[in-house]
């Protein structure tokens, strides 16, 4: 078993390499093709090679360490337990020339690695890129490339094993050099032997003649390869092939010149080779065309007018407006000496566009091109002749925010963009005259992209099926509803706009209203399916806007932009965005700024794990009294300043769950906060906080800041005034001073303002026991939690460790680096209290456990990952775990699993689900001699079997008992499911098993039972019973039919009744489909009801009074039994529910009242009885009970049956 070392320098954590990369090779394609053209009538390829060549070290560079030089590379020893290498500091370059005993054509190379590439640090010494040179002239003489390798993915981290190259020399050559360029990872090189194979057999006899052989094989010419012949050499028993035959005439076709047009390309003349394809520009084909764009003619473009109308082609700008139905009398107006003119695909700067525009459509486009500081203005008049929807395809390709494309309907600018862009945009319009005007304006400098803004593909509709902001003035109201007409003229949306602008106001300007009317917003049922993907400034500036209703039914799914959203809605008292969905969110800055009447806000739904910025959030909100960003996830978060600002009215503030790894903004952050008495910070962490300015400045009532070692201001350039008017601060000693109120104050030491919060680890020697708290003080021998990749000072014991334990203290703490806590902890045999660790800011979890050998057991269920990069050598060589429920682990952000699992060679099962992803992961030897795991093989021990449909890993499917249940494959499977009455069974999704059964003993006397099982229950198979349905139940009749069918469905509650003689009941499926849940009954008045877990039992849970379950043979009503408390129904069973009161009537399946007999008695009795009597509904005798109602004599007692 190959095991972790440490050979290499540095700290274990240091040595964690990242690896992995594409490997291709380098063809010289067309310069092949042309020596084969070359070739004389025989000519024999070089293409196999000798042994006896051996290889001499020359020159090279970095002669590498001590007995580990480059001249190791060629002395052939390579084998475990007899090997050297080359190993040198890696600058960038390396090098190494030698010599060949003979001269010889390469036809392939081998290389093998280090002798501990493989071991613990040391991988990613292998070459990345290199080249191989040949020359026959000496290490001074110019250098010919025989091979390249760009980004290898051959070489592995694994210890002497050797990887053959090939390559396709022609040249023999005498003088070799391989300069290797990149290597995967780190800084050393290393190289184990280096051995190159040479053709140096000339395949001549002593008398000149060949010692070539009879034919082996024959391959015919083509048009592109020349035919050959396979023989073996007697000198050196190589087969090699001698070309026999020129290359065959290509068969061609014609294609004929095809002229270009204004806006179409043409194609030049060309042969086309039917069998190779290759295209040739003469008949002889003797001239190859290898880039079939070199055949294309360009459009020849628009030769145009002073108007913009093309003088070759006729084409118009007023095409653009043909045809389209409602508008009639187009006019065309330039304004200025830059007229719009129809599209020139050709004209200059076009190739930068960055857009397709498609073939055909008609265009109009700007004309100032390279043209600073000027203006390209075209307005179009037009009348509409009835209501129409008019829709228009609009893009800029422009320098971003220095050039600006402005469109106006009616002089109402119903657009401004700039960049790259491409848009579609809609406008309703009413019988009359409208314009439309187009202003494309350059800054002073500003020419990039294609400079051009364009207009096209006009369309009209008198229909409708969109999304509209509809205004009522009678109650200052604006709904957003979707609009879905065949005839727009039958509307009334003459207060209506088409909702494709950005904010609330831009859609009042177009209405005509002033923003500060609106005091209402409806979002009616009908617009949640609208999916916008920004919401900047949505609400923005309604200062009399009072209520929002229905904001549910504003779709967020899309949305990546949400900042300014309810800015400045100062007349908002209340809102409910508990319906949002901020999965994509990354912008929140400013979205509730100036909610000045803003007494309460719900943001505990809110998803911030992708939110970068937070600056302003919650900014000037005086009257906002309580708020909960307990939930707020700020990983990616790198702005908080002016977060809190001036929200006077917070008198507390839970901050416990911030991370702040990342933030590099908290100036303002709560600035005139002055409710708050108390702030507790000790998980901030802020190493990356560059401005601190006015934190905390005005904070008056403030009294106590708890902080930890992690808030630091190693990084802070601008801190001034952090502490200002903070007047009741007090540190651990240091009281509040006005000359004092900068960032070098923020510290927890005697000259700090912060009160210190301890998270630490204590040893006890006596008990081997390593205890994480959290509190006011901190032990004098305790250590502090280590950061990032740093070694944890408690690892001195790491030989005497026995136990750790978590302190409940301790949940409050949020750790950002888990990083070798308990690495080589050898005899490390309990964890308790591990629910305590909580790990949702925790970037780093390499080598956690690694050696912990002693462990058997390790709860990790409660583990967030969300933000965990390295997970390499996490569990390595813990060889006593036999399984790990890995369920909650979400490695989406992950980049190192290597050697993740190594070693653990007891580990028989690995619970993992959907969110346990590999896909950017370096994840070498992930499971290297996991020899335990199901199908293991060491060909198949990286991060690709990392899943549970076609690797290692098994998904968590359920419960039984106490076992978990696991299955895998593409369609999830488990081996075999054994069910019983005393274990609940619980599945979180549906499955297969490949076998499943269940087993019952019937207790002494009784023979009627319930049954629901959550597999199908084939009736051939089952000889000991038969089963019935329940169709109804009153005080005369029982309605039991018999199950009919091959196959019980899963979780279909049953009757049974055991045939004679019969006390076990037994069943069992082959690849059968286990179901979640049973079903549920259809009937209106009383149902089965099967259940896989226990029903009842104390205080009933579960089960109605008016519910039966069945015993000796008997219903029972609930109520009726041991005074209604404490009554039971097993796994697997069923239980009879009337569904209204009335229908539990006691007298039928309960116990009698009268004679002490249930309905199965008597139909037990009956269909026993011999000299019973059977008549059917007429009256009419019949031989025994037959389908539908029969009446039944036995003796004195007349019994009706319902059969069906």
């Amino acid at each position: 078993m190959k095991h972790f070392s440490n050979q290499s320098n540095g700290s274990h954590v240091g040595r964690m390499n990242y690896g992995g990369a594409k490997f291709c090779r380098f063809a010289l394609f067309p310069l092949m093709l042309l020596m084969l053209l070359l070739l004389p009538g025989r000519m024999v390829a070089q293409t196999d090679y000798v042994t006896t060549v051996t290889l001499k070290k020359l020159a090279g560079t970095p002669v590498g360490y001590k007995g580990e030089t480059y001249a190791n590379l060629f002395d052939g020893k390579k084998e475990d337990g007899n090997s050297s290498k080359w190993c040198c500091e890696f600058r960038g370059s390396a090098y190494v020339i030698f010599e060949a005993s003979k001269a010889g054509i390469p036809v392939g190379y081998t290389i093998t690695t280090g002798n501990d590439n493989a071991n613990f640090g040391c991988g990613g010494r292998n070459p990345f890129s290199w080249k191989l040179y040949g020359n026959n002239e000496g290490k001074n003489g110019a250098w010919t490339l025989i091979d390249e390798v760009n980004k290898d993915k051959v070489l592995q981290d694994k210890n002497n094993t050797s990887y053959n190259f090939p390559c396709e020399g022609s040249t023999s050559y005498k003088y070799f050099k391989w300069e290797i360029s990149a290597i995967h990872s780190g800084s050393i090189l290393q190289v184990g032997e280096f051995e190159l194979k040479l053709n140096t057999c000339t395949h001549l006899k002593a008398d000149g003649s060949s010692a070539l052989g009879a034919a082996i094989k024959t391959v015919e010419p083509t048009c592109t390869e020349p035919g050959y012949t396979t023989k073996e050499c007697s000198l050196c028993h190589l087969i090699v092939k001698e070309y026999l035959n020129l290359l065959k005439p290509h068969t061609l076709t014609h294609h004929a010149l095809k002229a270009a047009t204004c806006t179409e390309t043409g194609l030049k003349e060309y042969w086309q080779c039917n069998v190779c394809n290759k295209l040739f520009s003469n008949k002889a084909a003797t001239t190859e065309i290898t880039d079939a764009a070199n055949l294309v003619i360009p459009a020849n473009g628009h030769t145009l007018d002073s108007e913009g109308n093309c003088t070759v082609c006729g084409a118009n700008r007023y095409a653009l407006f043909n045809n389209l139905d409602g508008i009639t009398d187009v006019t065309i107006t330039d304004n200025g000496g830059y007229p719009w003119q129809i599209l020139d695909s050709k004209a200059e700067g076009m190739q930068d566009l960055g857009f397709t525009i498609p073939n055909g459509s008609n265009v109009l486009m700007s004309s100032n091109y390279h043209k600073p500081g000027s203006s390209s203005e075209t307005v179009i008049r037009f009348n509409v002749s009835k209501p129409i929807l008019l829709t228009s395809q609009i893009l800029v390709s422009s320098e971003e925010n220095k050039t600006l494309f402005d469109f106006y309907v009616d002089n109402n600018k119903e657009l401004s963009i700039s960049g790259k862009k491409q848009t579609e945009y809609k406008v309703l319009l009413s019988v009359g005259e409208h314009s439309l005007r187009l202003v494309y304006k350059k800054g002073n400098r500003s020419d990039a992209n294609a400079d051009r803004a364009f207009l096209y593909n006009l369309k009209t509709s008198v229909t409708i099926d969109d999304y509209v902001a509809d205004y009522e003035s009678s109650n200052n109201t604006l709904t957003f509803k979707k609009v879905t007409s065949n005839n727009i003229e039958s509307l009334d949306l003459n207060h209506a706009v088409i909702v494709n602008k950005p904010t609330v106001g831009d859609m009042c300007r177009l209405l005509g209203i002033n923003s500060t009317a609106i005091k209402s917003v409806v979002f009616d049922k009908s617009f949640k399916t609208y999916a916008p993907t920004s919401l900047y400034g949505f609400f923005r500036g309604l200062t009399k806007l009072e209520t929002i209703k229905d904001l549910k039914y504003l779709n967020t799914e899309q949305v990546t932009n949400m900042s300014y959203m309810f800015s400045d809605c100062s007349a908002l008292t209340s809102l409910d965005v508990t319906h949002f969905n901020t999965a994509k969110v990354t912008n929140m800055n400013y979205m509730f700024y100036r909610c000045s009447k803003l007494t309460s806000l719900d943001v505990t739904k809110f998803n911030t794990a992708n939110v970068t910025n937070m600056s302003y959030m919650f900014c000037r909100c005086p009257v906002l009294s309580s708020l909960d960003v307990t939930k707020f996830n700020t990983a990616n978060v790198t702005n908080m300043s002016y977060m809190f600002e001036s929200c006077s009215a917070l008198s507390s503030l839970d901050l416990s769950n911030f991370n702040t790894a990342i933030v590099t903004d908290m100036s303002y952050m709560f600035y005139g906060c002055s409710a708050l008495s108390s702030l507790d910070l000790s998980n901030f962490y802020t190493k990356e906080v560059g401005n601190m300015v006015c934190m905390f400045s005005g904070c008056s009532a403030l009294k106590t800041i708890y902080a930890s070692e992690k808030f630091v201001t190693s990084k802070v350039q601008s801190g001034e005034g952090m502490f200002a008017f903070c007047k009741n601060l007090k540190g651990t000693i240091l009281e509040y001073n006005n000359s004092k109120t900068d960032h070098t104050y923020a510290n927890c030491g005697t000259n700090g303002y912060f009160t210190p919060v301890f998270e630490y680890a204590e040893f006890n020697e006596g008990t081997g026991t390593l205890t994480f708290r959290r509190g006011l003080s901190k032990p004098e021998r305790a250590y502090a939690l280590n950061l990032e990749a740093s070694e944890p000072g408690w690892l001195t014991h790491k030989d005497e460790i026995k136990k750790v334990v978590f302190d409940a203290s301790f949940a409050n703490a949020r750790p950002t680096s888990c990083c070798s806590w308990f690495w080589y902890c050898t005899n490390l045999a309990t964890i308790e209290g591990i629910e305590n660790l909580n790990t949702e800011n925790v970037t780093n979890m390499g080598v956690m456990f690694c050696r912990c050998q002693n462990l058997s057991s390790l709860d990790l269920t409660n583990f967030n990952t969300g933000n965990v990069t390295n997970m390499y050598g996490m569990f390595s060589n813990c060889q006593n775990l036999s399984s790990l429920d890995l369920t909650s682990f979400n490695t989406a952000n992950v980049t190192n699993m290597a050697y993740m699992f190594d070693g653990c060679s007891t580990l028989t099962t690995i619970y993992a689900s959907e969110k346990f992803v590999t896909d950017q992961v370096n994840g070498g030897d992930m499971f290297n001699e996991c020899r335990s795991l199901k199908d293991y093989s060491f060909s198949k021990r990286d991060s690709k079997y990392a899943n549970y449909k076609t690797g290692y890993f098994s998904k968590l499917v359920g419960k039984n008992g106490d076992d978990k249940i696991g299955a895998a494959g593409e369609t999830l499977a488990t081996d075999n499911l054994v069910l019983d009455d005393n274990k609940d069974f619980v599945a979180y999704e549906p499955f297969a098993a490949k076998a499943a059964s269940y087993n019952r003993t019937m207790n002494a006397g009784t023979t009627w039972g319930t049954l629901c099982l959550p597999f199908g229950i084939d009736q051939s198979q089952e000889t000991e019973c038969k089963f019935y349905r329940l169709t109804g139940i009153d005080n005369e009749c029982i309605t039991l039919e018999s199950y009919e069918g091959a196959e019980i469905p899963a979780g279909t509650p049953v009757l049974f009744k055991m045939n004679e003689g019969e006390q076990i009941l037994s069943i069992s499926a082959q690849d059968a489909s286990i179901v979640t849940e049973p079903k549920a009954g259809t009937n209106t008045d009383v149902n089965l009801v099967g259940s896989f877990t226990k029903i009842g039992g104390k205080d009933n849970q579960g089960l109605a009074d008016t519910d039966y379950i069945i015993g000796k043979d008997k219903f029972w009503r609930v109520s009726d039994l041991t005074g209604g408390k404490g009554v039971g129904s097993k796994p697997m069973h069923a239980y009879i529910h009337p569904v209204t009161a009335s229908n539990a009537r006691a007298a039928m399946l309960s116990i009698g009242k009268g004679d002490g007999t249930t309905a199965i008695d008597n139909l037990n009795a009956i269909s026993n009885d011999a000299n019973a009597e059977y008549y059917d509904a007429n009256g009419r005798r019949t031989n025994g009970l037959q389908k539908g109602l029969n009446i039944v004599k036995r003796g004195s007692k007349t019994y009706k049956i319902m059969v069906k």
